[in-house]
């Protein structure tokens, strides 16, 4: 019976595989090279798409690069995620993470002027007081290039045919080809995770290569030096306090070509058919609060550099693809789409199309491995790749959304490697952030940090008063549903004291308003407006914000379930079940929507790219059509008032709304124009400028449409989604219009996980089929359908696993698995 089950599906997929073959699915191509803005610099904006735009990224995680693939002259762009620089490191503990000491009576005074209504911009108002009394002044400073590589070959671009630059998004490898008269000239690129380095190599059919290869880097304070057959680039990056030391050894291997060092500290190479390039850098930057420093990076250079030489290029390589493809293969996405045969920036520029819906999520996929694993900081605004020594927005972490966007596929997309340096990084910010809750804000328990973020524990409030706010609840509920992925119970034991230091500021910092409910202040709703026609268009400052307070609930409830699973803190549990029915409730407003603010402020014009009180629905778990009717309808005249188009990051977020309201046309439209309207001719994600965190919102919505498993069901005996499902949220019998936080007890940590197949699948992918996609509560699954239809999931436990299946309208009854074993849904007869 089995047989015959995987026997349909088998005959379906060998037609679609008919259609779109594996190597097209992945592969970003190209028939010239890209537009190198960046090594013939003008003044002013250049017009146009340039190298960040066109050039193809490939990266290791801690170091990146970009290649151009330029005929003449070949530019690589080297990043090492680490590197900053126009900051602050080594400063005694209370000092290095950039708060403000603040006295208890001014504190009072910021406080006053929210309970009174102090809004605006005017001395006295709300966001003047934050400034004045909150706000650091101590500098941020901002992610730096490392260096750029050029390797000039002498060629005469007009002399070339045939040419192709590639991307391999399944194995990392870059390609570029082209033929001059009778010759065709080869390049490779990869970034080595293993070996932590960078390579390239140059070949040639017949015709001898003849390149010079020299290195620069755009911080004054360096030197470069040529000798042998290496390149060693030393310099510093400058910090307001204590400069950052890097080093970078480029090492050639030309065969028996001539290898000639030059006074400028490039190499000239003649005579060569095969030339291999391999390239190492690090600074001294570690993860170790205050100091940042530590790192051996000189002999860290000359023993990466040694092991790749003895290895060789084919040794490096063949580890480089194993690792990758290991596993970008885990989870695949298999459209029925025939091949275009169109280069991927001619993709783009269309109107969009299942072949560039596929691409992009895959692409998605790789550029999270590539930028984020194996270092003690996560991926940037810019994933890993910037150019410039001032990037828009410092290239930081803003984290009133997008560091947290930049990791809400990791776990769902199967590749959890991604998601360490997240957790490396909120570390040192909750150690970094209890000198913050003490010092500006007097609370002695727990951590707190702002809205800026960097690698050297700046947890502190913003500059502008406006932008004053909380971020430990939205930066842990990423922490927790890492967790709810994996079921990792020693990463559990990890996180717990980060999850309840945030816990136990909120805690203390919670106050009471006017009606007696507890609400966060001083905040805002990023980064939004009301009464602007009072007030200006500043007047952002606020109280309760909707958006805090359903992430101090989710803090909460993920607390008391951390709590329960590792048997301890009983106490603290228990206040925390006391504080959840005193938060301000949720409210639905005068137009229908959702209200974003305590007071009935929307505007039914507003179409802020920011929809932060809707994180309930998404990233959180607690508002769903299946299980909130009346918030599910308000949610809808929120997205409604709101529209379509909007900028990346925000397109990636529509996306992933739309998807949890069950809409998946809805949700296809916005993905269609995230991937052709939204997206640079070579994919990075257009904000404007280059912001990575879209890519990574857009898969995540891709991912939200065909599995959703945020929902759990505390009534094994329950029949309906309805009856069986935890609820977040229950409507006042006074006021119809809000709605209470509801007090999860103990059960809720051994509540078992809905799987909801095709919960959004578009009518504009009628067949196709997802391979391993990850569900929380510790399961794996593959889906396919046809004709809008499933046609069979299986369901595997990476560990003991208990989960119910929701399918075309249907709840299984509750489904107990071994580690090891799989099940198929729905069952064969």
């Amino acid at each position: 019976m089995g047989i015959k089950a995987s026997g349909i599906v088998l005959g379906t997929w060998l037609a679609l595989a008919t259609i779109a073959p594996a190597n097209e699915r992945y592969v970003l191509q190209y028939d010239a090279p890209a537009k190198d803005n960046l090594l013939n610099p003008t003044k002013g904006k250049p017009k146009g798409h340039g190298y960040i735009q066109t050039a193809l990224p490939i990266g290791n995680g801690r170091l990146g690069a970009m290649f151009s693939g330029g005929v003449e002259t070949e530019h690589l762009l080297i990043n090492d995620i680490t590197l900053w620089m126009n900051s602050k490191r080594g400063m005694d503990e209370t000092a290095q993470s950039g708060t403000r000491k603040v006295a208890p009576e001014d504190l009072e005074t910021v406080r006053q002027a929210y309970r009174d209504g102090k809004y605006g911009t005017k001395p006295g108002s709300m966001e003047s007081v934050s400034t004045k009394h909150l706000s650091s002044t101590e500098p941020l400073g901002n992610y730096a290039p490392f260096s750029d590589l050029m390797i000039s070959t002498g060629h005469d671009p007009a002399s070339v045919r045939d040419y192709h630059r590639s991307l391999d998004s399944r194995t990392g490898l870059g390609t570029v080809r082209y033929w001059i008269g009778d010759n065709q000239f080869t390049r490779e690129f990869f970034c080595s995770y293993p070996h932590d380095v960078v390579a390239v190599r140059y070949t040639s059919d017949d015709a001898k290569l003849n390149l010079t290869i020299q290195t620069t880097t755009k911080h004054k304070d360096s030197e470069v030096k040529a000798a042998d057959n290496r390149i060693i680039l030393s310099g510093k990056a400058k910090m307001v306090q204590d400069d950052i030391e890097f080093m970078q050894i480029v090492q050639i291997d030309a065969g028996d070509a001539e290898v000639s060092p030059q006074d400028d500290g490039s190499i000239k190479i003649s005579n060569a058919s095969d030339v291999k390039v391999y390239l190492a850098g690090y600074c001294d930057y570690l993860p170790v609060y205050p100091s940042f420093k530590g790192r051996e990076y000189q002999a860290d250079c000359e023993k990466t550099i040694a092991t790749a030489s003895t290895l060789g290029w084919d040794s490096l390589r063949k580890s480089h693809i194993d690792d990758v493809s290991s596993i970008l293969d885990r989870c695949r996405l298999e459209l029925g789409f025939k091949p275009s045969g169109l280069t991927t920036d001619k993709l783009v520029s269309g109107d969009g199309s299942l072949e560039l819906e596929n691409l992009y999520f895959h692409y998605s996929r790789y550029l999270q491995l590539s930028c984020s694993r194996g270092a003690p900081v996560p991926s940037n605004l810019q994933g890993l790749w910037n150019a410039d020594l001032k990037p828009a927005w410092n290239c930081d972490y803003h984290t009133d959304i997008n560091v947290q966007m930049n990791y809400w596929m990791v776990d769902a997309a199967n590749q959890s490697e991604s998601f360490r340096p997240f957790v490396e990084w909120t570390k040192i910010l909750a150690e970094s952030g209890s000198h913050t809750a003490r010092e500006t804000f007097g609370i002695h328990q727990g951590w707190s940090v702002g809205l800026n973020g960097n690698v050297f524990g700046f947890t502190a409030q913003n500059v502008h008063g406006r932008r004053n706010q909380q971020a430990g609840h939205w930066l842990c509920q990423n922490l927790f549903d890492h967790y709810a992925f994996t079921q990792d119970q020693a990463y559990l034991e990890e996180i717990y004291p980060i999850l309840k230091g945030a816990a136990e500021f909120f805690v203390e910092f919670l106050a009471p308003w006017k009606d007696g409910t507890l609400v966060v202040y001083p905040t805002w709703s990023p980064e939004n407006t009301y009464l602007s026609k009072e007030y200006g268009k500043l007047n952002k400052q606020a109280y309760g914000a909707s958006w805090d307070q359903q992430l101090v609930l989710n803090l909460f409830t993920d607390c008391i379930e951390a709590s329960t699973v590792l048997g301890r803190d009983e106490a603290f549990r228990e206040v925390l079940q006391e504080i959840i029915p005193k938060l301000c409730p949720q409210k639905i407003g005068q137009y229908g929507q959702l209200q974003e603010w305590p007071e009935d402020w929307d505007n039914p014009k507003d179409t802020h790219r920011h929809i932060s009180h809707l994180i309930a629905l998404h990233p959180g778990r607690d508002i769903s059509p299946l299980t909130t009717k009346e918030l599910h309808e308000a949610a809808l005249v929120t997205m409604k008032h709101r529209g379509d188009q909007s900028t990346g990051w925000s397109t990636g977020w529509k996306t992933c709304f739309w998807s949890r309201l069950h809409n998946g046309d809805r949700a296809h439209k916005i993905y269609r124009f995230l991937t052709s309207k939204r997206a640079y001719p070579n994919l990075f994600d257009f904000h404007p400028p280059f912001q990575i965190d879209g890519n990574f919102g857009g898969a995540a919505g891709v991912c939200e449409m065909l599995l959703q498993s945020h929902l759990r069901s505390v009534n094994a005996d329950a029949t309906t989604i309805q009856d069986a499902a935890f609820v977040a949220y229950e409507q006042d019998p006074k006021q119809s219009n809000h709605f209470a936080p509801v007090v999860p007890d103990e059960t809720i940590a051994t509540a078992p996980y809905i799987l909801h197949l095709l919960p959004a699948l578009p009518s504009a992918w009628p067949s196709g089929k997802i391979n391993g996609l990850k569900a929380r509560g510790g399961t794996e699954v593959d889906i396919q359908w046809q004709d809008g239809q499933l046609i069979q999931a299986t369901i595997r436990a990476n560990q003991d696993a208990k989960f119910r299946v929701y399918a075309q309208g249907k709840l299984s009854e509750v489904i107990s698995l071994d580690k090891g074993t799989s099940t198929i849904w729905p069952p064969t007869r």
